[in-house]
């Protein structure tokens, strides 16, 4: 690139600062007229102070060509001169540069800017966003070094676009005028030069205009956010970004939806709070935003069931006992309690309204079933003044089972089951002369233990036992209690050991003189002990367990030989044994 071009070029390195008074002095160079703007073929330009030597001249340099060359097009040697017209320029755009002629040896000679014969470019609207009930208007200002204001217009309904203001500085304009939050602003600018040469309009853009419904329906609990879009730039909106503020609080982003969608539900609103929002437009690939108006209303709403929690059903004295939680502000209409078998659906136990006021914690005992049998489960319903209905979690009861063998108490119960809670752990207890007696704490995992019963005390033919479940139950936002679900009492019997002699010897001599059965443990309920001759014939008959036989018939001793018995023990359980075979009779 040579000097000229280097002179000349439009937005290259000459520092020159345009004013619309006169040039200030720039020491140790030459410094041209300040050129403003070029009108209808004329060229006007500032005079510029010149310090170093006598000016012999303004130099003007033209050119059809942006890139040169530029030749000299005139010589004004009148310097109070502050203009130069074109004469029969002819068709095509011109360019121009202005030097000063001056006798300073050796001083560089500085160039102006490069102005053209066209009306200036426009400047690009960016954004024009509500703020406090304003529009605030954004720009990037004309590439064109002419231009030293910018008109701000808005359209008016019935009259068009209006002029606001000229803006002589900056980049932004405030209205305080507009009306944004009752109807879409659209905003128009023009660049202008000194000369009054104004740009063709710049692309316009409109506000958003934010409305929201359904504030006033008691029974909707959600509102409808409805906006225009946002209209301006080329590359358009990526997306829309919901900001909230409840009772003047600070604003949270609520959500976001995409550029093309206007619409958005809220739907965690309350009773009796203020909810404002406002919508902002994020430019798609691009750094600009812009926010819609505010809107702001108070909720009245029916405050809705938002809590709903069965905290635990837990068995006492052969019965259900039930409890359960909701938030006690809520408009229930009515509640159903529900009860289901372990291979039965749910069905309805109780339907009622609630007692009022609303209590947070309520409870029922329900004491038609019998819990010993298997594992029932429960749910409450409930349906608010708006008739909606909402279910809880479901709670059930732990089925406890207990079985004697060969000394040893077996136990097995059904896991807890709560949606809402949390399991520690279980406790096992036996009872003891009607006192639970803890055997061990096991943890969720285990559903079975063993319980060894001594053989030699007739008081451990039975024992009953039950199982508590130690949990944490989340009744509410950040409500967390500690609750025992018990099982149902299971009771335990040891089968009795029966041992049958062969042989006895009924002579008198304390030893062996009574035939009767052994029962290793335990006392029978039911009790039949018969002997019989070779022929059949009954020689002896008990129901009494401590009454055997001595070898008589009455009073009569018998012979010695083999006799049969036939054996009958029913259990405290129900449990029958049976035994029958021959008993030696010796003496």
């Amino acid at each position: 690139m040579n000097k000229e071009s280097e002179q000349r070029s439009k937005y290259g390195w000459i520092a020159i600062i345009l004013f619309l008074g006169p040039w200030a002095s720039l020491s140790a160079q030459i410094a041209p007229p300040g050129f403003l703007c070029v009108s209808n073929d004329t060229l006007r330009w500032d005079l510029p102070v010149v310090n170093c030597g006598p000016v012999n001249s303004y130099e003007i340099y033209a050119s059809q060509n942006e890139n040169g060359p530029y030749t000299l097009l005139a010589s004004v040697t009148d310097l109070a001169a502050d203009f130069f017209y074109h004469d029969s320029p002819g068709a095509g755009t011109w360019y121009y540069y202005l030097q000063t002629n001056a006798d300073c040896p050796g001083e560089p000679v500085v160039a102006s800017d490069t102005l053209d014969s066209l009306i200036p470019l426009p400047a690009v609207l960016q954004s024009v966003s509500v703020e406090n009930g304003d529009v605030v208007v954004n720009w990037a200002n004309s590439p064109s070094p002419e231009v030293v204001g910018y008109i701000i217009s808005r359209e008016v309904d019935g009259v068009g676009s209006v002029v606001l203001d000229t803006v002589f500085s900056g980049n932004t304009y405030l209205d305080t005028g507009a009306s944004p939050g009752a109807q879409q602003e659209t905003y128009f600018i023009e660049s202008i030069d000194p000369c009054g040469n104004k740009s063709i309009v710049a692309a316009p853009h409109s506000t958003i205009l934010l409305e929201a419904s359904d504030f006033d329906n008691p029974c909707i609990r959600n509102v409808t956010l409805s906006w225009t879009p946002y209209i301006g730039w080329n590359s358009g909106v990526a997306e829309y970004r919901i900001f909230e503020a409840a009772d003047s609080s600070s604003w949270a982003l609520a959500g976001t939806v995409d550029g093309a969608e206007t619409e958005f539900q809220y739907e965690t609103t309350e009773n009796g709070r203020e909810y404002c929002f406002s919508i902002v437009a994020i430019q798609n690939n691009g750094d600009q935003q812009a926010r819609s108006n505010t809107v702001c209303a108070t909720a009245m709403i029916n405050d809705p069931v938002e809590t709903l929690v069965m905290a635990n059903a837990t068995v006492m004295n052969g019965e259900v006992q039930l409890q359960w939680f909701w938030n006690d502000n809520a408009l229930i209409d009515s509640y159903t309690l529900q009860r289901a078998g372990a291979n039965s659906n749910f069905a309805g136990l109780l339907t009622q309204p609630p007692v009022l006021p609303l209590s947070n914690q309520n409870t029922y005992t329900d004491a038609g079933i019998n819990p010993s049998t298997e594992s029932y489960s429960y749910q409450v319903l409930t349906t608010d003044a708006c008739g909606v209905e909402m279910t809880s979690n479901t709670a059930a009861t732990i089925w406890l089972q207990a079985e004697g063998q060969n000394g040893i108490n077996t136990l097995e119960w059904t896991p807890y089951t709560n949606g809402q809670g949390t399991l520690q752990g279980y406790r096992v207890f036996r009872l003891e002369a009607g006192a639970p007696i803890e055997l061990g704490f096991f943890d969720s995992n285990t559903l079975t233990t063993a319980d060894e019963v001594d053989l030699s005390d007739p008081d451990q033919a039975q024992a009953c036992y039950f199982v508590e479940a130690e949990t944490m139950v989340e009744v509410g936002t950040d409500t967390v209690i500690a609750l025992q679900s018990r099982s149902n009492l299971a009771c335990a019997i040891q089968t009795a050991k029966v041992y049958v002699p062969n042989a006895f010897s009924p002579n008198n001599d304390g030893v062996n003189d009574i035939f009767r059965p052994y029962l290793q443990f335990g006392t029978p309920l039911a009790y039949s002990l018969r002997i019989f001759d070779r022929w059949g014939g009954l020689v002896f008959e008990s129901q009494d367990y401590d009454q055997g036989w001595d070898g008589l018939r009455g009073t009569e001793p018998l012979n010695i030989g083999a006799y049969a018995y036939q054996l009958r023990i029913e259990q405290a359980d129900g449990t029958l044994i049976e035994r029958s075979g021959e008993i030696y009779l010796v003496r």
